[in-house]
């Protein structure tokens, strides 16, 4: 809704300035079709979360996943968990609100503060949602930056991936002081356990579909073929693994799969995807380009580029005024899409003019909004997470990544480390 009133107030800021409506709806359509490739991905993301379910992919992780847990790392392990969970369904809230409610009630078993679990929680669901091609705010930036998706992803790793190691050697630490010397109960854990093989096919071929992705993704193959090649693999793997029809995989595909273990955390977990299930992202989208083209159109956009580029003389700059605009855009607001929206169309000519990969800038507003969103007080995934967890702000001093994340960010930008050049993008 507030896209939507942004686009008409842009409009009527058009009108004003003697733009024609023919012009003013010009601009808008063709801010649109910038969006439209990341709409269609979106699209197939919907299909392929949901006949991953149905084969048994996404259940053979958490299965495996959960194996690990023990008192002695518990803390590390639930960061990884809900890094896998949320790379696996695309949605940092999604794993918040299912494998984070799990994590919580193994914590109180074990004796462990819900502070600092809340607090890798977040970090591991943020995590896995910035770097996963399943992720709705992860196409919406790569939309909103001109950036190539599995692009985005691969420099995203540049700044997420030391930030995730370092924050996991952290928890480490942190988690040795509270490993359970008593009785420990993790009935949650095996009745989860119980309940996903005795309703799924759990075997290492069912990983075959995220293998799939992730070779494609590493030969650089274009986003929609492989999410369309990996929805192919899943839904023949699924006939074979779990007895699916071939009417059944087109009906998750557009609707999603329903899961009816009669286990309430899993059938909120497992009740994801189809392509149904997207439409309300790829509206965020029409919408948010819809405004940026008529922003563009009217010169507005243009003009807040000149002024900014007064002030910026290097790649440095530039790098570093996109992670202040983000920010400025977040604490304003608290919401990590807007924060996206506006500084992408704003800045992505500027990276383009300085010949640097837009994908640089698209890392660049996840590090501040998205991954700031989860530890900011106000901001929309960090109230969300603390009703869904039932924590207050004490859970933002163990929730690292978001504050180690910038850092590297920055330190990237001053030595120009992973400052890719334009070039690439073309080769």
């Amino acid at each position: 809704t507030a896209l939507v009133l942004g686009a008409t107030a842009a409009a009527l800021v058009g009108l004003y300035l003697g733009y024609s409506w023919e012009d003013i709806e010009k601009g808008m359509m063709d801010g649109i079709k910038n969006g439209l490739g990341a709409c269609i991905i979106l699209i197939v993301i919907g299909m392929v979360v949901g006949t991953w379910i149905l084969s048994g992919t996404i259940q053979t992780m958490i299965y495996y996943g959960l194996k690990l847990l023990t008192p002695q790392i518990f803390v590390p392990v639930a960061f990884l968990l809900c890094s896998l969970t949320s790379v696996l369904i695309g949605s940092s809230f999604g794993t918040i609100a299912t494998m984070g409610i799990v994590l919580m009630g193994v914590a109180e078993g074990l004796g462990v503060p819900r502070a600092i679990t809340a607090g890798a929680i977040v970090a591991g669901a943020m995590f896995g949602d910035k770097v996963s091609p399943l992720s709705d705010s992860t196409n919406l930036t790569a939309a909103m930056t001109g950036t190539k998706l599995f692009d985005h992803v691969r420099s995203m790793l540049y700044v997420s991936g030391p930030g995730m190691i370092i924050s996991l050697i952290i928890y480490g630490f942190v988690g040795r002081n509270y490993a359970a010397v008593g009785n420990v109960n993790l009935e949650t854990v095996d009745s989860i356990l119980s309940t996903l093989s005795s309703n799924f096919n759990i075997s290492l071929v069912t990983l075959v579909p995220a293998a799939i992705v992730i070779i494609l993704s590493v030969l650089k193959v274009p986003a929609i073929a492989a999410l369309m090649i990996s929805f192919i693999s899943a839904g023949i793997s699924s006939i074979f693994t779990q007895g699916a029809s071939l009417a059944g995989i087109i009906e998750v595909g557009a609707n999603g799969f329903v899961s009816n273990t009669g286990h309430e955390l899993i059938d909120k977990l497992l009740t994801q995807g189809g392509i149904n299930s997207m439409m309300s992202t790829v509206a965020i989208i029409m919408a948010g380009t819809a405004m940026g083209g008529i922003l563009e159109k009217c010169g507005i956009l243009q003009v807040l580029l000149e002024t900014l580029m007064k002030y910026i003389k290097k790649p440095r700059d530039l790098i570093l005024a996109s992670l202040a605009s983000a920010y400025v855009m977040l604490l304003a607001t608290g919401e990590m899409m807007v924060s996206i929206i506006v500084p992408g169309r704003t800045l992505e000519p500027a990276f383009r003019e300085m010949k640097i990969h837009t994908s640089v800038l698209s890392r660049t507003l996840e590090t501040g909004a998205t991954l700031m969103c989860g530890a900011l007080p106000w901001g929309v995934a960090s109230v969300y997470a603390q009703n869904v967890l039932g924590v207050g702000l004490e859970y933002i001093p163990y929730c690292y990544l978001p504050f180690i994340a910038p850092i590297i960010a920055i330190i990237y930008a001053f030595v120009g480390f992973a400052t890719f050049p334009a070039e690439s993008e073309e080769s």
